[in-house]
C-alpha cells in the first residue's frame, strides 16, 4: 500500500510537469503529420459470421467510405491479397494460439514473414502486426509474449522491413487498476513490472504503437453513475463533464478520459513518448432485453460523434495530449452472428452481415453528428 501511495504521488508530479511541456515533447512533428496524412479513423474487419461478405466485397465497402486503415484478427492470405493496390493500410494479428511457438523458435518468425508478408508487401500496405489480442492479463502468456514480439521484430529487421511494419500487442482496458481520475491511473500491480514495463520498453525502443481496446459503452454499463451523454460525446458538455482534481484538466467525454488514463498509466512507468492507438471502440446497435443504451440510434450517435471528435480539424487530441491525433479503429465492419457471449457481442457492425448499412455512413467522411441519442436516464450521482 505504501509503495502504491509513493507511486501515485510521483505520478501526480509527473503529470503536472507534463502539462507545461509542448506537445512536441511527447513525439516528433513528423510522426504527427504522418498520422494526419494517413487518416486517423480505421475499421476492424472481423469475420465470425455465417454470411459475412467476401474480402473483395469488404474492400469495396471500405473503399466507398474512404477508410484508409483496417485491422484484422489473423493472418489470412485471402484477406491480405484482397487489400493489394487499395492504398488501405492493414494491421495484422498473430493468433493467441501461435504465441508460444513464435516465442520458442525464431525460425517460426521467418516463416511467418516469408509466407504472409513478403508474398504480398508492398502491393498490400501493411502497417503493423499485433502479437496476440488481449493476452497481457493472462498468466500463461507472461513469459512468452515479449520473446514472441522480439522474434517477429528481429525477422522483420532481417528483411529490412522493421521501419515500415511495427510489432506490438493489443491490450484490453483491464490492464488498468485505477481509471478515475486519469491522474491516478496505474496498471494492474500483477503485470505492471513483470509484463507491461518490458513490453512498453520494447515499444519505445522500436518506435511501435501502444495498442489498446477501449469501449465507453462497457464502462458506462459497468459504472452506475456515468451519464450516457458523457459516454456519447454529448453536446451539452457543461452538464456532463469531469475535472481531474490533480491536473485540473476538464473532460467532456468518456473516450478522452479513458485514453488519458492509459496515457497517465504509461507515464507512471516513465514512458512519455508512446503513440497510443485505440484498436477497438464502438457501440452496439442491439443488446439484451431492457438494455436501452444498446440501440441503433445510440450506435449511430456514438460513431458520428467519435469521428467528428477524433478526425475533425483542427485535431483536438486529449486534454493530457492536446493537438496530438489518436488513431482509432471502429469496431466493427459487420455484425458477426457466430460470436459467443451476450447479445451485444453480435451487434457491433457498421453493416449488417448481408452488407447493408445500418445507418448513414457519410459521417465517416464528413465527421458530422446526424443523430439524437435515445436512452433511459440513469440516477444522478458521482463517478
Amino acid at each position: 500500500m505504501e509503495r502504491r501511495r509513493r507511486s501515485l504521488s510521483g505520478l501526480r508530479s509527473l503529470l503536472l510537469i507534463c502539462l507545461f511541456l509542448p506537445s512536441s515533447s511527447f513525439s516528433g512533428s513528423s510522426l504527427r503529420y504522418r498520422l494526419l496524412s494517413d487518416g486517423v479513423i480505421g475499421v476492424n474487419y472481423g469475420r465470425l459470421g455465417s454470411n459475412i461478405p467476401s474480402p473483395a466485397v469488404a474492400v469495396k465497402l471500405l473503399s466507398s467510405l474512404s477508410i484508409t486503415r483496417v485491422k484484422v484478427f489473423d493472418m489470412d492470405e485471402s484477406v491480405i491479397k484482397a487489400f493489394a493496390n487499395t492504398g488501405i493500410s492493414l494491421s495484422l494479428c498473430i493468433p493467441n494460439a501461435n504465441i508460444s511457438s513464435l516465442a520458442s523458435n525464431p525460425y517460426t518468425a521467418n516463416q511467418i514473414i516469408r509466407r504472409f508478408i513478403l508474398r504480398y508487401y508492398p502491393k498490400t500496405k501493411i502497417s503493423s502486426i499485433s502479437v496476440g489480442n488481449e493476452v497481457s492479463m493472462l498468466p500463461e502468456f507472461a513469459l512468452t509474449l515479449l520473446p514472441a514480439m522480439k522474434n517477429l521484430h528481429r525477422s522483420l529487421k532481417t528483411f529490412r522491413l522493421h521501419d515500415q511494419i511495427k510489432v506490438s500487442t493489443t491490450h484490453s482496458l483491464a490492464v488498468l487498476a485505477i481509471r478515475f481520475p486519469p491522474s491516478q491511473a496505474v496498471f494492474q500491480e500483477s503485470i505492471s513490472e513483470t509484463v507491461l514495463r518490458p513490453v512498453l520498453s520494447f515499444l519505445a525502443e522500436t518506435k511501435s504503437p501502444f495498442l489498446v481496446n477501449l469501449y465507453p459503452y462497457l464502462t458506462f454499463k459497468e459504472i452506475p453513475y456515468i451519464p450516457i451523454d458523457f459516454a456519447l460525446f454529448g453536446k451539452n458538455t457543461k452538464n456532463f463533464n469531469f475535472t481531474d482534481p490533480v491536473t485540473a484538466l476538464t473532460y467532456t467525454n468518456l473516450f478522452d478520459l479513458l485514453v488519458d488514463s492509459l496515457n497517465a498509466a504509461a507515464f507512471s512507468l516513465g514512458f512519455f513518448d508512446l503513440e497510443l492507438v485505440v484498436t477497438e471502440t464502438g457501440w452496439p446497435s442491439k443488446g439484451e432485453e431492457g438494455d436501452d443504451a444498446a440501440s441503433l440510434v445510440n450506435a449511430a450517435t456514438f460513431t458520428s460523434r467519435l469521428v467528428s471528435h477524433v478526425a475533425g480539424l483542427p485535431i483536438k487530441g486529449t486534454p493530457l495530449r492536446p493537438g496530438y491525433p489518436v488513431v482509432t479503429y471502429i469496431f466493427a465492419l459487420f455484425d458477426e452472428d457466430l460470436k459467443e457471449g451476450v447479445e451485444t457481442e453480435r451487434h457491433w457492425g457498421l453493416f449488417y452481415a448481408n452488407g447493408t448499412s445500418k445507418y448513414s455512413l457519410g459521417i465517416l467522411s464528413r465527421g458530422k453528428s446526424e443523430y439524437t441519442p435515445v436512452y433511459t436516464k440513469k440516477k444522478s450521482g458521482q463517478f
